[in-house]
């Protein structure tokens, strides 16, 4: 069994499915409540079981923590990763059987894995919201091997596809309208800056897409009369050069002739 980094005793093993699915194994002091973990529990961790276990006291480091797998002494963990404020400690590696800058691992002191994932769920939601390119997987992710960072690659690359759909949809999207006629049926309307074709699709089954119609390229007009009141949502789809992209999405209320 390993050793507390504190000092503080022998770590307890847990394991738990994490995030995506994947299975987590870590370690923690039932005394200081510290975490003991590779970089992959932290990053797949729920944060959930962390607050349920969060002591309710907290237990101040009194000296620099040690490897549990090395003994060598821990030192602070920096990277963009680490949010300002969060208090995470890292093997150096090269003791050992692991090569010179591999870390056996982290330790978070109580409380701080907490925060560490806050600001990383955090900081994944403004990236996804607002559809800002990820400055790299170290921007988001602790990594210490580089199979590690292969594993999570297909993670972030999913994220910064979406992200590349929706800023071209937006680069060319201008504006939309859907505007509901005293006779019951919807009239929309897209404007792109540059000549395009737009598809609509409205969330509803047995709805097919409509290719929509322009003079120009610019202004796309279409009519459905087949929905019954309700609210739909919708979005376009635009296709230019063999390239298509896709906007956010939008609602419609169709009651009568009232739009909301």
């Amino acid at each position: 069994m390993l050793h507390c980094p504190n000092r503080d005793g022998l770590l307890k093993k847990y394991s738990q499915i994490g995030k995506n699915g994947l299975s987590v194994t870590y370690d923690r002091c039932p005394s200081c409540r510290g975490f003991w973990l590779t970089s992959f529990a932290a990053n797949f961790i729920q944060h959930l079981d962390i607050e349920h276990a969060a002591p309710h006291t907290k237990h101040a480091l009194t000296f620099t923590p040690l490897c549990p797998e090395c003994n060598a002494p821990l030192t602070h963990a920096r990277g963009d990763a680490i949010a300002p404020g969060v208090s995470v400690w890292r093997c150096p590696g090269g003791h050992g059987k692991v090569p010179s800058g591999t870390s056996h691992g982290y330790f978070f002191p109580t409380g701080e894995l907490a925060k560490f994932k806050q600001a990383q769920t955090a900081k994944l939601s403004y990236h996804k919201l607002w559809n800002v390119p990820l400055a790299s997987v170290a921007s988001v992710l602790l990594a210490s091997l580089a199979l590690l960072l292969v594993s999570i690659t297909a993670v972030v690359t999913a994220i910064r596809q979406k992200q590349t759909i929706t800023s071209q949809a937006q680069s060319i999207f201008q504006s939309q309208r859907a505007i509901v006629t005293p006779q019951g049926s919807i009239l929309f309307t897209a404007t792109t800056n540059l000549p395009a074709a737009v598809t609509l699709f409205v969330e509803v089954e047995q709805f097919k897409p409509i290719v929509m119609e322009t003079s120009d390229g610019l202004t796309h007009t279409t009519t459905v009369s087949t929905l019954p009141p309700g609210t739909y949502t919708y979005y376009f789809v635009i296709e230019r050069n063999g390239q298509r992209s896709i906007t956010e999405k939008f609602t419609v209320l169709l009651q009568g002739s009232t739009l909301q």
